[in-house]
């Protein structure tokens, strides 16, 4: 499948992994830049905020049928065939499809057992996916229950998540789930300890338990070890590890509850990476906090903040995208990334990764406000 030139490209959403970047087409193609997942194998293991750079323009991804959406995860990414079938790519050392061994798949292949699909969240060894009906399907490793169900495998294959009402969103953490029904409730399941259940307690837990909130929630975002919200009226909320600032404040370690974060306008579109957060804001300005290490928070600079703040230079923003420690915006005219660079996975030769790097020039039919 023939892509064409940088100015034609027609970016209907973007998803950002581990240290991979995608972007799927309006035609239904994919392209990637990065790591194991973006469609190329990468040679080696990276390190955290290195300067080795891999290919400058994207590479496409070898699909036998076109997606409609996606998602990138640790090495590892989804697809949803106009079939309505799950696709699978990348590499990742626990298998990924309920496999023990280890796997290397450089084209997508179909994953077993999962049909009329309409939602795909792809993690680090755990993974899920909303069929038409609103049902939950879930594989991968269980630790601490992030499965949401009973199974004695070690690398279980995909089952159904019993108990839950119809369900539209997931967010995926290092070891737990999110799930956002269509009433706007959260339902979560998994790894507690930092308390990112948001459940008011720190024990991990086996099967989905809803989260007390008064609020619809319209969007939901997981990181390592914290998650956010994004009511109905345009606020954020956030729960989980506070360590290096990514819930928004200076004066706690950890919440197991939501807390508010404080913003100066209305929010539309939510994400968030290993250790920090992202908000896109109704004017087009996208706002940034938490660990900043690898210059993720497109500050210029690489130190943590514990507040909301503007990333500057970039406007007119229509979607965003967090993986592990790096962030990508679309504009109706750019895709623009910042952070690490380690496996090329802003697409360019920029040896600054505290700056915001001008990928591509793309066409965009994204709508304003759209969660990719």
């Amino acid at each position: 499948m023939s892509i064409g030139t940088a100015e034609g490209y027609h970016v209907a959403s973007i998803s950002c992994g581990r240290d991979h970047t995608l972007a799927l087409l309006a035609s239904g193609n994919v392209i990637g830049w990065g790591g194991d997942g973006s469609g190329r194998v990468a040679a080696t293991t990276p390190e955290y905020c290195s300067t080795a750079y891999g290919p400058e323009r994207p590479v496409e991804v070898k699909l036998a049928s076109p997606l409609t959406s996606i998602a990138a995860g640790y090495g590892v990414s989804l697809g949803i065939t106009r079939d309505a079938d799950v696709a699978i790519w990348g590499t990742n050392a626990a298998g990924v499809a309920g496999g023990a061994e280890a796997v290397l798949l450089s084209s997508p292949q179909s994953v077993d057992g999962l049909r009329d699909t309409r939602h795909v969240a792809a993690g680090e060894f755990h993974f899920g996916v909303i069929d038409r009906d609103g049902l939950v399907l879930t594989w991968g490793l269980n630790v601490d229950g992030a499965l949401g169900r009973p199974t004695a495998a070690l690398n279980a294959v995909p089952g159904w998540v019993e108990n839950l009402p119809r369900i539209r969103d997931l967010a995926l953490g290092a070891a737990s789930m999110l799930a956002l029904t269509d009433r706007g409730e959260i339902f979560a399941w998994g790894d507690n300890a930092a308390g990112q259940l948001g459940l008011g307690h720190l024990q991990s837990v086996a099967a989905p338990v809803r989260i007390a909130l008064d609020e619809r929630i319209e969007a939901i975002a997981a990181g390592a070890s914290h998650a956010l919200a994004l009511t109905a009226s345009g606020e954020v909320l956030a729960w989980g590890s506070n360590h290096r600032g990514q819930l928004g404040r200076n004066d706690i370690r950890y919440s197991s509850r939501p807390v508010r974060v404080a913003f100066s306008e209305r929010v539309i579109a939510i994400d968030a990476g290993m250790h920090f957060s992202i908000a896109l804001a109704e004017s087009g300005s996208v706002y940034a906090w938490g660990w900043n290490a690898c210059g993720q928070l497109g500050l210029v600079d690489r130190d943590d903040r514990s507040a909301p703040t503007r990333v500057p230079v970039i406007s007119g923003v229509r979607t965003v995208a967090a993986g592990q420690a790096h962030a990508v915006a679309l504009t109706a005219t750019s895709l623009i990334g910042w952070g690490n660079n380690t496996a090329g996975q802003l697409g360019g030769k920029e040896s600054r990764p505290t700056t915001a790097v001008s990928m591509l020039n793309v066409k965009t039919n994204l709508s304003r406000g759209h969660h990719a």
